[in-house]
């Protein structure tokens, strides 16, 4: 036998396992980012979820609530108003000494249509058990962080209302990164009114 004989005959498991390496690593890397992919569009869903919970313990009390419990309570128990607003536009007459220098007078009024269950608007048809809203999806026995508080801003006091995922299934996913669609999974902020998400 030749030394290049011997040397190829050596090298096809070396090529082998290099190969199978590479094949692994690849399909690993695709793996992951799928697994990353579901995991993050279940954790929106669930976001998207309680933001509307939030939203309509807003329209109800005018404030938004840091506890799950009460979030929870107020889904399986309370109720919301449909509200129709209308705007009268009353046009000014001539003898109104206020005729020249203003528009016409509008008066607007809300009517109460019919109050529906917070459970049906939030969950139509689906039998949810509202005190798993707070548990992260995939993520055993981990809990999104939830929180509200009120700010000044100018002369007025506003309501604010946070709630985040604190522990990311992508390493990346951390909340000093510059690019605010790659920080932690959250809607709202403590600081801002506003319940939009990072993913939006």
């Amino acid at each position: 036998m030749t030394k290049t004989t011997i040397l190829t005959i050596l090298m096809i498991p070396v090529v082998f396992l290099l190969s199978y390496s590479l094949y692994h690593s690849v399909f690993d890397t695709i793996q992951e980012s799928e697994e990353i992919r579901i995991s993050e569009k279940n954790v929106i869903l669930r976001l998207k979820l309680i933001r509307e919970a939030e939203t309509a313990y807003f329209q109800r009390y005018k404030e938004y609530t840091g506890s799950w419990d009460t979030l929870a309570m107020f889904i399986d128990n309370d109720s919301i108003y449909n509200v129709q607003k209308r705007e009268i536009i009353q046009p000014r007459k001539k003898n109104d000494p206020l005729y020249y220098t203003r528009t016409d007078s509008v008066r607007i009024e809300y009517d109460t249509i019919d109050a529906v269950q917070v459970r049906e608007k939030i969950f139509p048809g689906e039998d949810f058990d509202a005190t798993r809203l707070k548990r992260i999806p995939g993520k055993k026995g981990k809990e999104f962080t939830l929180s509200a508080s009120t700010v000044k801003k100018g002369n007025a006091t506003v309501a604010v209302v946070e709630v985040v995922d604190k522990y990311p299934r992508d390493p990346h996913r951390k909340e000093s990164n510059p690019s605010p669609t790659k920080r932690l999974l959250k809607f709202g902020s403590l600081t801002e009114a506003t319940t939009a998400g990072n993913w939006e």
